[in-house]
């Protein structure tokens, strides 16, 4: 079975229609949906072959997934032949064709909950990922240096990832189940003190993800130099073009998914987990299934806490 890069459907706009293909996670959380879909159907092997232009550099190859990770063909029954004709994803009218996807597979029937509520549980997932996704050596060596200089082994480290950019859908979000406006950056902070006031642990740190200038700039300002962060991320400005779809930034398409890819492992090294909407930081979770955390929702759903 082959995986191909997702597109969202198209939308009419004043200048025509118009699609833009996944981000990151989004097409990481298919893979995983593709996976247990695969396995539960008794296919051979699952083959990533993601080819959008968000990631994909010419020097580094067609497929933008071995970027990241060890393997794009990822075995389920080594007792069985590859041989065989492959099953291509790639039609349009189709629920896993180019279109779809099998995110719906792991977010369930609820996915703007998640992950509260889901298709497949953390543990499960987790499973998936030791088996077949494998994160490249380099990049586990960066995050493991990060961690061995910058997170404090005394210290209760909370981490905090905010979406901001594109994850605002207005007026249109009510029709989706997206938030409508921004939610105010003053939620993720009150819920770092009432975890830390849980925690009562006088050594702490704040490990701060996001893509928003302003959001790293409040965090600052509200806990000073007990913030910790990833100097070289990519971020832009409140109510900016998403960064994996704004090529006029001077960020090469490697360096985009990488950033992001070693925000979500850091925030999966954390004590406890502050986090919105996000596919990213909801991969956190995968790579550590044990993590507590707080889910900040931008719906009319009361914020929940998970430990």
């Amino acid at each position: 079975m082959v995986v191909y890069s997702r597109r969202t459907f198209p939308r009419v706009s004043w200048a025509g229609t118009y699609s833009e293909f996944h981000g990151f996670f989004s097409e990481f959380t298919s893979v995983l949906g593709a996976l247990a879909y695969a396995a539960s159907r008794g296919a051979a092997a699952v083959r990533v072959d993601f080819r959008s232009p968000l990631y994909v550099e010419t020097d580094r190859g067609a497929n933008w997934w071995t970027y990241f990770f060890e393997n794009a063909r990822m075995t389920l029954d080594p007792e069985r032949s590859l041989d065989g004709d492959e099953i291509h994803l790639d039609r349009v009218v189709t629920r896993y064709g180019r279109f779809g996807g099998f995110s719906d597979v792991v977010q369930g029937s609820t996915p703007y909950l998640y992950p509260m509520t889901y298709g497949i549980d953390r543990t499960t997932l987790n499973q998936l990922l030791r088996l077949y996704v494998h994160v490249r050596a380099e990049i586990r060596r960066e995050v493991e240096r990060f961690i061995s200089t910058r997170f404090d082994p005394r210290a209760y480290v909370v981490g905090v990832h905010y979406r901001g950019t594109d994850a605002t859908h207005h007026w249109t979000g009510a029709l989706t189940h997206y938030r409508t406006r921004p939610l105010p950056y003053s939620a993720y902070a009150d819920e770092v003190r009432a975890t830390l006031d849980a925690a009562t642990r006088s050594a702490f740190q704040v490990f701060v993800a996001t893509d928003e200038i302003d959001f790293l700039e409040y965090m600052r300002r509200e806990f000073g130099n007990r913030v910790i962060y990833v100097q070289e991320s990519p971020r832009v400005p409140a109510q900016s073009r998403a960064i994996h779809l704004d090529r006029t930034l001077p960020v090469s398409n490697y360096q985009k998914g990488k950033s992001a890819l070693v925000d979500c492992l850091l925030l999966a090294a954390t004590s406890y987990l502050v986090k919105g909407r996000s596919n990213l930081s909801d991969a956190s979770l995968v790579f550590n299934p044990q993590l507590p955390y707080s889910f900040c929702a931008d719906v009319s759903v009361q914020d929940e806490r998970h430990d």
